[in-house]
């Protein structure tokens, strides 16, 4: 799931941006890293082929029209000579991060990093970083006959390997009700999360990016809307202690589908996908297939008539695609075991979130979740040493001084047990300083 992107893709990207003098930002919503795609968002119907201008020009302070100004696509310059108009924005953030227990990843809270029973603790320690600092390039159609019209691409500095590489989000064009390349899965929905500041904040909760070609529609109001999806699987996740002879292979890619419903107070969404789990067996061994599936539901319920406090939560369950749950993907956790016998055994696994935004005034805001994963159906091969069941919690307060500076101080807590029921939890907290651009 994280995406390695050569410097010369970036040196390409700011290089055109410079050419054609692009200024100003993208805005970024205040209640976290939304997803890119929502499952309800539709598109104007293709059989409609009148134009349908989304350009809507704004008023300068000295009463004049201003040409420059697109009320529908905010802090976006005109491409000139064309329909296009384009952005470039983003946010630079800076953690300082003390870990109490000497948590394997000094980076983000990965829970399946926690010391157990029998492995020492390293010891506290204390880290600074700058690797959540985003960047996004949007090119958008003004005059398209369709609701979506765009080419998006997001990076950031999140590589493991070296915090100096940018690394590669999302990547995609939306054309319609088409949406391909790279971005969230059809099963994420991240609004359930509140505004963490843990890069892995939703550890537990069931998605991730990913290759794919998806298909949205939606009714003229937009309040519902259904998507399906043919998306890049991690099929080469079969666990192989016997070492024997194959490799991990699908012969087709995953099939996902949902839908998003939007009422005054409550955004909710189900999805569902199946693939397979193939061991493509060679010599004596041969080949053997299971069904894959992972079933999903998740949302978020406003408590105030502006819709600014909320609660969001989320449940999902995966038989034979545990990595669908990003506490297991964070420790390549696979999805199926071939045993010595040649028997292919699925894993199967569960998760839960529950979290609450909160604001106390305007300055001041806070949030909390609570996130629960578990393996319900272990393999006997399974390594005694896999992560079995993770839980995570995280509180904060977060200070906002204007659209530009956010900062905020949260704690997280986190427990680890594992396949040979070795346990051991973790303490972590951590400051951060925003400028959005």
């Amino acid at each position: 799931m994280r995406v390695q992107e050569r410097s010369r893709s970036l040196q390409f990207f700011l290089s055109a941006i410079l050419i054609m003098q692009a200024c100003g930002g993208l805005a970024y919503a205040a209640d976290g890293d939304k997803p890119a795609a929502d499952p309800a968002a539709g598109s104007a119907d293709p059989a409609d082929t009148t134009p349908q201008p989304t350009l809507r020009q704004s008023i300068s302070a000295e009463g004049r029209l201003d040409p420059y100004q697109d009320q529908d696509f905010l802090k976006s310059v005109p491409l000139f000579g064309s329909n296009w108009r384009f952005s470039f924005g983003g946010y630079a953030k800076v953690d300082v991060i003390h870990d109490f227990s000497g948590t394997g990843n000094e980076q983000e809270f990965v829970l399946s990093t926690i010391p157990v029973d029998g492995n020492p603790p390293p010891g506290s320690y204390t880290t600074i970083q700058a690797s959540e600092t985003r960047f996004s390039f949007d090119m958008r159609n003004s005059k398209s006959r369709y609701a979506d019209d765009r080419f998006y691409l997001e990076m950031d500095f999140f590589d493991e390997k070296n915090k100096l590489n940018p690394r590669l989000r999302h990547v995609y064009f939306q054309y319609g009700k088409v949406l391909a390349g790279q971005t969230w899965t059809l099963l994420t929905e991240l609004r359930q999360l509140p505004f963490l500041l843990d890069f892995s904040g939703g550890d537990s909760i069931l998605g991730g990016r990913t290759a794919q070609i998806r298909w949205t529609d939606a009714n003229e109001a937009r309040d519902f809307g259904w998507a399906f999806s043919l998306e890049d699987f991690n099929d080469g996740q079969i666990f192989n202690p016997a070492d024997l002879a194959g490799e991990a292979r699908a012969d087709i890619p995953r099939l996902a589908t949902g839908a998003t419903r939007i009422w005054k107070r409550v955004t909710w969404g189900l999805g569902g996908a199946v693939t397979q789990v193939r061991w493509n067996g060679s010599g004596a061994v041969g080949d053997e297939s299971e069904l894959a599936y992972t079933l999903t539901t998740a949302g978020r319920i406003y408590l105030d008539e502006r819709n600014s406090n909320f609660v969001g939560l989320g449940f999902g369950y995966a038989s034979g695609s545990v990595t669908d749950i990003i506490t297991f993907a964070n420790d390549a956790i696979p999805n199926a075991v071939i045993d010595a016998d040649g028997n292919l055994e699925v894993a199967k696994a569960w998760n839960f979130q529950v979290g609450a935004h909160w604001n106390w005034n305007p300055v001041w805001s806070s949030n909390v979740s609570v996130a629960y994963a578990d393996l319900t159906d272990v393999p006997a091969a399974f390594d005694p040493d896999f992560i079995a069941t993770g839980t995570a919690a995280h509180v904060n307060i977060i200070y906002t001084h204007d659209e530009r500076i956010k900062a905020g101080l949260e704690y997280m807590y986190g427990v680890r047990e594992n396949v040979s029921g070795a346990d051991g939890d973790a303490q972590r907290l951590q400051f951060s300083l925003v400028y959005y651009f």
